[in-house]
């Protein structure tokens, strides 16, 4: 990308933390910025997990536009940062199209293994020659997505391959979300505006009946969802 469209990225994100009610934004800044720091930029020890999502694009464009902008003056300057998919069968169309412009888009280093097997597709992954230096790994999760509570930074579970998961998007919620990505004119998958409100493959996903539209036959854009609560009642 332009050296103008990152400083663009830059001033825009910090602008949208610094208002008030945002500091949700600082903290993940803040987050990402020390991970990176104690990896060195190091471009061989992380990754970023990805596969189309909405909370994964919020993490990809702040992530990104950190480590570019720390990386502009060093040796990691012309690299390309390393993203992680694990392929599910029967995707979406529309989400494999917007995973192939989003990496057109942030000029990424897209390596892909097959799932639907999480924990098969992370061995093959953490044992790969190539990526065998990779300890940690940046993920989109929130905490409406748990059971259980985690940190910033958590180990795997036992019997999982050995990575450090960063969470830098612990704490925001379904609204912030979609207003980041609104208000920072950030693209998205084109089927949240068709309804879906959580995306998974086609056999277990579907329109959110939340968003049916009252005055005809079509459904709402997934940032008119009125409660959060009802996010995964697409899944």
């Amino acid at each position: 990308m332009l050296e103008k469209d990152l400083e663009s990225w830059f001033r825009k994100l910090c602008e949208y933390a610094s208002k008030p009610g945002n500091e949700h934004v600082q903290s993940s800044i803040d987050i990402i910025d020390k991970c990176l720091e104690n990896l060195n930029y190091d471009l061989n020890r992380f990754c970023i997990s990805f596969n189309g999502g909405k909370d994964c694009t919020v993490l990809l464009h702040i992530f990104y536009t950190l480590l570019m902008k720390s990386l502009s003056n060093n040796r990691y300057r012309d690299s390309k940062p390393l993203a992680l998919l694990i392929l599910m069968p029967d995707n979406f169309p529309e989400l494999n199209k917007f995973v192939e412009s989003t990496v057109r888009r942030y000029g990424l280093n897209l390596i892909t293994f097959d799932g639907p097997d999480f924990k098969s597709a992370l061995k093959e992954f953490k044992h790969h020659p190539q990526y065998e230096t990779i300890t940690h790994i940046f993920m989109g999760t929130r905490n409406s997505d748990l059971s259980e509570p985690i940190s910033y930074f958590q180990p795997t579970d036992e019997g999982w391959p050995s990575f450090t998961r960063v969470n830098p998007l612990l704490d925001w919620s379904y609204g912030q979300i979609w207003d980041f990505l609104l208000q920072l004119e950030i693209p998205y998958c084109s089927l949240y505006d068709r309804g879906y409100t959580s995306l998974g493959t086609r056999a277990n996903t579907v329109l959110n009946p939340k968003l049916k539209d009252p005055n005809g036959s079509g459904y709402l854009p997934a940032y008119k969802l009125d409660d959060p609560r009802d996010e995964r009642q697409g899944r």
